[in-house]
């Protein structure tokens, strides 16, 4: 809990983000806050994938310091800082060239209008979110997970005055409306980069880390590694936020009222994600130590800590949103009608919290384990083959609409969550039975 806690301050941080551009945002109306969701939900589909291309990493990081490697720690930075870089600039390029297949997409007029401007402040933020995410992962990884902590906690309040400026129109500025939220995404995440970057490079006690210049020529092999564990976990991160992306476009084709509630909905069950999201994180340093140590045992029962603690929270955190969800939900908008189908739509969210968190746990396990490449496989699967094909038929044939959505969302959470759980437990087994030979 002592790694953890920081790291799920900073990631609910990333979604209190969000969380106050949508309630400053809604003011605007159902399109702006529609089209935040739409534009939004089709942008973090990439950047999920950089980040979860990154996570790994942290592992690394956490196995070279628990060695005293202190010079490969730095060079492992150094080439992830590339890494980073490399994969940030490609996705911006084909995210720029695909913005008008967003009048394609089966979403109104209003709502694709809004979108476009929005997406592209949203775009231009990928670079410095992913260089911070690089870092984070540098200090998640050594153990100094509350420099993220701070770092994101300054960049709400940054992004928080950024919406009161440019959304309205305050000290002078122009009035941007949806435009003016995404600059100020911008300069928040433009601010955690370069926060993170002078903090790391100018504090003496990671001195050590640093003792030749990064002018060397990067090393074939540790990109390969970076790039070998990291495409498989941003895949599995695509796989799921993706779904819930599409399901965004899905709730699209029903309406802009159905499409807000439905935005509401998404972002109030991330942050309670985003908790055991950050357990699992804790999960990766805890048991990529351990395996470091080649201590499998004690990686087994880090793992296992790290799963319980995210089921009770878990469980917790449905009853908090089933007991709650319209005053949840009129925090958002007074829209009657809006605030009725995201009520709905948080039933359904309270009942998959459980299998929820116990993915998002066990997915930060196994990254411990640097087995990336079966729950990437799982999450397609559980996601694509099975739990969104069965929710646009509950939707569109059974005639539960966006209900159906939801439902399909929650197949598709409960098959992962069984999946991992049982591999986790099998590599496990396979590494103690290699340690007995």
């Amino acid at each position: 809990m002592r790694l953890a806690i920081p790291i799920i301050i900073g990631n609910v941080g990333q979604t209190l983000i969000t969380f106050s551009d949508n309630i400053m945002v809604g003011r605007l109306g159902a399109n702006s806050l529609g089209a935040a969701g739409f534009a939004g939900s089709l942008f973090y589909v990439f950047l999920l994938f950089g980040v979860g291309l990154l996570a790994p990493t942290a592992a690394l990081f956490a196995q070279a310091h628990i060695r005293d490697e202190h010079e490969e720690g730095g060079e492992l930075l150094r080439h992830t800082v590339f890494a980073a870089t490399l994969i940030s600039l490609g996705i911006m390029l084909v995210l720029w060239l695909a913005k008008p297949l967003m009048a394609h997409m089966g979403q109104t007029t209003e709502v694709v209008n809004l979108s476009i401007g929005f997406a592209s402040y949203l775009i231009a933020s990928l670079l410095p979110s992913l260089l911070y995410q690089a870092y984070k992962q540098f200090s998640d990884g050594i153990g100094k997970t509350t420099i993220g902590m701070y770092v994101m906690i300054a960049a709400i309040l940054i992004n928080i005055l950024g919406n009161y400026i440019f959304i309205y129109g305050h000290w002078g500025a122009p009035a941007l409306g949806l435009n003016g939220s995404g600059l100020a995404t911008l300069i928040s995440r433009c601010f955690m980069a370069l926060a993170m970057i002078i903090y790391i490079h100018r504090h003496p006690k990671f001195k050590k880390y640093f003792s030749h210049r990064w002018r060397k020529l990067l090393q074939n092999i540790k990109l390969k590694k970076i790039f070998y564990l990291g495409i498989p976990n941003g895949l599995t991160y695509v796989f799921e936020v993706g779904a819930f992306s599409f399901s965004s476009v899905m709730m699209g084709w029903l309406g802009a009222v159905q499409l807000a509630a439905h935005q509401i909905a998404l972002n109030l069950a991330s942050i309670s994600f985003l908790v055991t999201v950050g357990i699992g994180a804790a999960g990766t340093i805890r048991v990529g130590s351990e395996i470091g140590l080649q201590c499998f045992e004690k990686a087994r029962y880090a793992g296992r800590v790290a799963l319980a603690l995210g089921a009770l929270y878990m469980l917790a955190s449905a009853g908090f949103i089933f007991s709650a969800r319209e005053f949840l939900a009129s925090i958002y908008t007074k829209d009657l009608r809006v605030i009725s189908f995201a009520a709905a739509y948080l039933t359904v969210a309270a009942a998959f919290q459980f299998f929820d968190g116990i993915q998002a746990v066990v997915v930060g396990t196994l990254r411990g384990l640097q087995d990336t490449q079966w729950p990437s496989i799982l999450a397609f699967i559980a996601y694509w083959i099975v739990g969104l094909p069965i929710g646009y038929y509950m939707a569109f044939h059974l005639g539960l609409e966006g209900r159906g959505i939801w439902w399909g969302l929650f197949i598709g959470l409960m098959l992962i969550a069984i999946f991992l759980t049982l591999r986790f437990e099998n590599l496990i087994q396979t590494f103690l039975r290699k340690n007995i030979k």
